[in-house]
């Protein structure tokens, strides 16, 4: 029996993947854990700037438990897909992209900007192409083949 070691968000380069990102508007994405920790974030962030980033999106992200009061029901039954935060020149996107991680992504543009909507479709394609490496992250042990 030999131990292979997984590849996941927390081991693999994904930074190419997010730069893919960019254009159309697109200032920047980062990809963080649910406790706010950077996993990937696009070229020209410095390691300050993904950490704040990180923390401030994980943050938000962990609102959805509040908001299942106001809703009326359980915090499993309110789980978050993404959220647009509108600002006056660019508009926030912060997604879920996995049990125990997000994307949060800068969009130039208001929320019903062209940029926006296509930034959308696109952080939505790629998260579903990440599945494999973000879904990787909850495993405990390396698989034994």
């Amino acid at each position: 029996m030999s131990e292979f070691p997984h590849v996941t968000a927390d081991t693999a380069d994904l930074r190419p993947q997010l730069n893919a990102l960019l254009g159309d508007g697109v200032v920047s994405a980062v990809l963080f854990s649910s406790d706010g920790l950077p996993l990937a974030g696009t070229d020209g962030l410095g390691r300050d700037e993904m950490e704040r980033s990180c923390a401030a999106f994980a943050g938000i992200a962990s609102l959805q438990d509040a908001f299942a009061d106001c809703c009326r029901t359980t915090p499993e039954n309110l789980l978050m897909r993404y959220q647009i935060m509108d600002f006056t020149r660019y508009t926030v996107l912060l997604f879920a992209a996995g049990r125990n991680s997000g994307l949060g992504v800068a969009v130039e543009g208001d929320s019903i900007s062209p940029n926006v909507q296509l930034t959308l479709s696109k952080a939505l394609k790629l998260i579903k192409a990440l599945g494999p490496f973000l879904a990787a992250r909850d495993r405990q042990f390396p698989t034994r083949v």
